[in-house]
């Protein structure tokens, strides 16, 4: 009976406090406070470490959205299709099923003492054409299950991270550079398939190394534009070098070299390939603690290249951080895209939706969010706490579809129980706009395993 009622104890504490040495994304609460907290210029953050136990401890995860949705303007629809490929528009309409369409989800969570950390969580939310063809549900009033998405997990992974060395291998959103929306490898995409390692020679020198895993499959279309044989194979791998010679200057450079239809070499791994990016960043500190930020890239292969300037400043106050920034983006046609389907420099994934039927190709720019031919003015603002976030985000300009005009006003506050979380988003590409105001309350439980 003391031994139950133990058990009973665990499981109230882990439900109120458990926290582990987790990675963070722009969906934890404390997500902005620890990266505001000092230059970060790789995606992903550890998340701190509170009840780390001696030993190796597995969790029951359970979560679920509480949720309100009202859609001001909605002129958006997902066209339907059986394995068709996507052009840049789709994909920045997506993220408001990617953001606000959840419904539940459930897993395991594991970890081993302060460095070790595993997780696979199956979250279900509502599918492409479900969520603009009719409304935002919840769990209690989903009409029917063929409305559930079946492109899950996009959030499941194994990492270590101690000392100089880090890795994780899984399926997580990646990021480097110090810019918002990054040119060579950005998390624009919900998620990549990947093996991950950083590597630290010294505090002022250290290596990112990535394999990103994709879907090779290709459209009808694509078949038809294939001059040889087609081999489903596709990788791309990351290389990045990191310089910090002193606390106010930041360089680095790097490369995405993509190989398609055969076994890669360690030359086209590391060096060159078919097709790819090669970059640089530097980030300058001079004073009052304004970071000014640049990053250059260029298609080795189409010879077209982008770059982004951004001028920033973060306010420390006791128990808060206020950052200001704004960015300018250039990207010149065919940065991303090719004649040849297997050379074009998009990370591609499969979405399958039962109601209406539809099985879509979502190609993502490894790089830059809105994609090639695109000139783009962003304004930033946050505020953040040690439990939550006020941001908003002004992108406007132009890409390969029109004009752009994308406003994202964010509110995120954790309590015991959940995150209370409060969204109103708008964006304009070209003729098609979509707006929607959001109220949610993510309710999540931890229970430890006996």
């Amino acid at each position: 009976m003391k031994r139950f009622y133990l058990f009973l104890i665990n499981i109230l504490l882990t439900i109120f406090s458990f926290s582990a040495a987790n990675l963070l994304t722009e969906n934890d609460p404390e997500y902005y406070f620890k990266k505001l907290g000092e230059v970060y210029l790789k995606y992903p953050i550890y998340g701190d470490l509170k009840n780390i136990p001696e030993s190796f401890e597995n969790y029951i995860h359970f979560s679920m959205d509480l949720k309100y949705e009202d859609r001001i303007i909605d002129n958006f629809d997902l066209s339907q299709g059986w394995y068709r490929s996507t052009e840049i528009n789709e994909l920045l309409f997506r993220d408001f099923v990617v953001e606000n369409g959840n419904l539940f989800t459930f897993g395991i969570k594991n970890y081993y003492s302060d460095y070790f950390y595993a997780q696979f969580i199956a979250d279900f939310r509502l599918s492409d054409t479900s969520y603009f063809t009719y409304e935002n549900y919840s769990l209690f009033d989903l009409p029917s299950l063929v409305y559930i998405s079946l492109d899950f997990p996009t959030y499941s992974y194994l990492s270590y991270n101690k000392e100089d060395l880090s890795f994780l291998v899984g399926r997580v959103p990646l990021s480097y550079g110090p810019m918002k929306y990054n040119l060579v490898l950005s998390d624009n995409s919900p998620y990549y398939d990947t093996l991950a390692i950083s590597y630290s020679f010294n505090d002022k020198l250290d290596y990112d190394f990535s394999v990103l895993s994709m879907v090779p499959l290709l459209s009808k279309e694509e078949y038809a534009a294939m001059d040889d044989e087609f081999i489903a194979f596709r990788n791309a791998f990351y290389n990045g070098l990191n310089y910090n010679p002193n606390e106010k200057l930041y360089l680095g450079i790097s490369s995405l070299n993509q190989v398609a239809g055969e076994l890669p070499n360690p030359v086209n791994m590391f060096i060159i390939s078919d097709v790819g990016v090669y970059g640089g960043y530097m980030k300058i500190i001079p004073f009052w603690d304004i970071n000014i930020d640049n990053e250059y890239a260029f298609n080795y292969d189409t010879n077209s290249s982008g770059y982004g300037l951004g001028l920033s400043k973060t306010f420390d106050f006791e128990g808060a951080k206020f950052r200001i920034g704004v960015e300018r983006y250039k990207i010149q046609d065919n940065f991303f895209s090719s004649v040849y389907p297997y050379d074009n420099l998009y990370y591609r994934t499969i979405a399958l939706s039962s109601e209406p039927g539809a099985r879509i190709f979502f190609d993502y720019p490894f790089g830059f969010k809105y994609g090639e031919d695109s000139k783009i003015n962003s304004v930033d603002l946050t505020l953040a706490f040690e439990k939550g976030y006020f941001n908003y985000i002004w992108d406007y300009g132009t890409n390969s579809k029109g004009i752009i005009d994308s406003n994202v006003f964010s509110f995120l506050f954790n309590t015991k129980m959940g995150d209370f979380e409060m969204k109103w988003k708008s964006l304009k590409n070209g003729e098609e706009k979509f707006e929607t105001f959001l109220i949610s309350y993510l309710f999540e439980v931890n229970f430890l395993l006996p």
